[in-house]
């Protein structure tokens, strides 16, 4: 029963995103929409997350509205930093690998933690293993946000997971 529920829950995530992307919207789109839906989630149900999926229950999906759009706040900035260094040669390109330690416990928020790292510009995540993230940096400065703890708190926000829990 769980998996079921996992994959109605998933499917409607899915589908929900579907229809934001596939504006403006007519009959074939919701139907094709929701078949595709419906069909990655009965995969990631029974294939991805056998043992325990990540909770998709209405406040991590809302909260992971919020995420998409703290995102977007982190990203414009980062893009004009990136644009800057590019453009002025004056500015050195300094290029940096560090290894974070995460206090992130979940997997569903280790992977938020990588993605948002590769999403951002001037910064790449190489690699994840367990708590510990790769990160490629196009110049020191590019890694503050993530090195102070900036990044893990809005994630555990945007997830609605409090210092205390995680």
């Amino acid at each position: 029963m769980k998996t079921v529920r996992r994959w109605v829950q998933l499917s409607i995530a899915l589908w929900l995103f579907w229809l934001v992307l596939a504006m403006p919207l007519d009959l074939s789109d919701l139907f094709w929409g929701l078949a595709v839906a419906g069909l990655a989630g009965l995969g990631a149900s029974f294939f991805l997350w056998r043992r325990q999926a990540p909770g998709l229950g209405a406040r991590n999906l809302a909260g992971l509205i919020f995420h998409v759009f703290d995102l977007v706040r982190l990203i414009v900035p980062a893009a004009l930093q990136v644009a800057r260094v590019v453009l002025d040669p004056s500015l050195p390109v300094q290029p940096r690998i560090i290894v974070y330690k995460t206090l992130l416990r979940g997997e569903l928020e280790r992977v938020t933690l990588a993605n948002t790292i590769t999403l951002t510009p001037g910064t790449h995540c190489v690699d994840l293993d367990g708590d510990r993230i790769t990160v490629h940096c196009l110049a020191p400065s590019f890694a503050d946000a993530l090195v102070d703890g900036r990044v893990e708190r809005r994630i555990l926000r945007s997830l609605g997971i409090s210092q205390a829990d995680d």
